[in-house]
């Protein structure tokens, strides 16, 4: 498995990209009620034509993707059945390479994203209440 920037965003990989992205929020964030991401689906789809998106392709399908707007990571997203294989961390080593600094939110009650960003060196500079949801994200940064 390696890395990709994902040039032409067609409707297919749109539609590959947001169910990934719909299944992973709803799987890693069960204190969040479904209906908050479920709305959030048109919204994120337009993000993602401004992104810069880069994938992790197996067997010619999208297995998994990280979503970038400056230096912000917008998120790291793994398909089902994919997930602890080291795919999310390939794709957070491809951006560390392209960017100098990366900065994300994280919700503190998902736990197993916490530890990953930790693992990968992020360091936490901030952390408020989401209005939207009501949760503590935190603020996470890297820097080379």
């Amino acid at each position: 498995m390696k890395v990709e920037k994902l040039e032409n965003l067609t409707e297919a990989d749109q539609k590959a990209l947001m169910a990934i992205w719909l299944a992973g929020n709803l799987d890693s964030h069960p204190f969040i009620a479904a209906k908050y991401w479920q709305n959030q689906v048109a919204e994120r789809s337009q993000q993602l034509s401004k992104a810069i998106i880069y994938v992790v392709y197996q067997d010619d399908q999208i297995v998994g993707f990280a979503e970038m707007m400056t230096h912000y990571l917008a998120g790291i997203f793994v398909k089902a059945g994919y997930r602890d294989q080291g795919i999310g961390s390939l794709l957070l080593f491809a951006l560390k390479s392209a960017y100098s600094q990366i900065r994300l939110n994280v919700y503190e009650k998902n736990a197993k994203a916490v530890r990953f960003c930790q693992k990968h060196d992020f360091d936490e500079t901030d952390r408020a209440v989401d209005s939207d949801t009501g949760e503590v994200e935190l603020t996470l940064k890297w820097q080379e």
